[in-house]
């Protein structure tokens, strides 16, 4: 009977131990894995190849328990819809941009009108400014983290089947423009014929006539071999395109604070790479479209197109009254 005790005693002694060791073990570090979306397809344009600088370093520094698969080519779906799934709370992450985000908070489709910026320092002051952390944050309370807010993603210009050097030739031309209320109302302004379409759609759009033309930066145009069916590029310079990385507010929230902030870090530096990289190829990208015939109309009026550009601001629905005026100020 004492020997029964004993054993009983040892053997509870034994699994109090065992229990004390686990409990002292540290939990083993949880994994997480998103998908990566953009419209992209051409592997050299700068965008795709910082996604994959972007990827490969959240891998490195997280030691594995963060990893990103990237999707090219609207493999997710067009950008509203994969928008739409962020926002809904996917474990996804998106480029994009403001016009799109604008679907869901009006007042960042400014950030992505026409001849906004006077340059890229106007942008720095912008993006710098309080009146962009106060949309940043209601962007966030919408659903939507920014962590890449600000990468270049170049200057676009409008790639038709004639010269648009004035708003006569643009009156009446049916031009292909993202979903974005800004542009929609922009190209409006300018007499155009705007036909909202995903960047997917658009080749096959132009080649059968549907579309007069498509409005977008040199390394889109050509990583998307747009000079294939249209040959004349007007240098509208209408707008300055900033890209952003965007995933949902609820999934941030649900990472470890160690790897929120290291995509807040890594995101700060893609887009620094974004627009260091695009500032580098424009040029690259300009020749690559004049050696495949692509005509480059550069006495373009400029300004008759900045001053009717202009009412689109008053136009589209639902910005808050005085928005427009006052990011003009943060860029003095």
């Amino acid at each position: 009977m004492t020997s029964r005790r004993t054993a009983i005693s040892t053997l509870s002694a034994l699994v109090a131990s065992l229990t004390l060791a686990f409990a002292a073990m540290p939990a083993a570090a949880q994994n997480y894995s998103l998908r990566f979306s953009t419209s992209q397809v051409n592997p050299n344009e700068p965008v795709v190849k910082v996604m994959h600088s972007f990827a490969d370093r959240l891998k490195e520094r997280s030691g594995g328990r963060l990893t990103l698969t990237i999707f090219t080519g609207d493999q997710l779906g067009p950008q509203k819809k994969v928008n739409e799934m962020i926002k809904g709370g996917a474990r996804v992450m998106s480029v994009t941009d403001y016009g799109q985000l604008s679907q869901f908070l009006p007042d960042v489709g400014i950030l992505a009108g026409p001849y906004m910026y006077g340059s890229l320092d106007d942008a720095r002051k912008l993006f710098a400014s309080e009146v962009f952390k106060d949309m940043s944050l209601r962007l966030e309370q919408q659903g939507l983290k920014l962590i890449m807010a600000d990468g270049l993603f170049g200057v676009r210009h409008v790639l038709a089947n004639k010269p648009v050097r004035n708003l006569a030739d643009i009156a009446g031309l049916t031009l292909r423009v993202p979903p974005s209320p800004i542009m929609l109302e922009t190209f409006t302004a300018l007499g155009a014929r705007p036909t909202a379409l995903p960047w997917g759609e658009v080749y096959n759009a132009l080649q059968s006539s549907v579309v007069d033309g498509a409005e977008a930066n040199y390394g889109s145009l050509a990583g998307s071999k747009l000079y294939e069916v249209r040959k004349v590029l007007s240098t509208t310079g209408h707008q300055i395109m900033y890209a952003t990385f965007v995933t949902s507010t609820d999934m941030f929230k649900s990472l470890p604070a160690d790897l929120q902030a290291l995509l807040v870090e890594e995101g700060k530096k893609a887009g620094e790479d974004l627009t260091k990289a695009t500032l580098a190829s424009d040029a690259l990208y300009a020749e690559e479209l004049k050696k495949n015939g692509v005509q480059f109309v550069t006495d373009v009026d400029v300004k008759a197109f900045a001053e009717k550009a202009r009412v689109a601001y008053a136009k589209v629905p639902g910005l808050t009254p005085g928005i427009y005026d006052k990011a003009r100020a943060a860029m003095r």
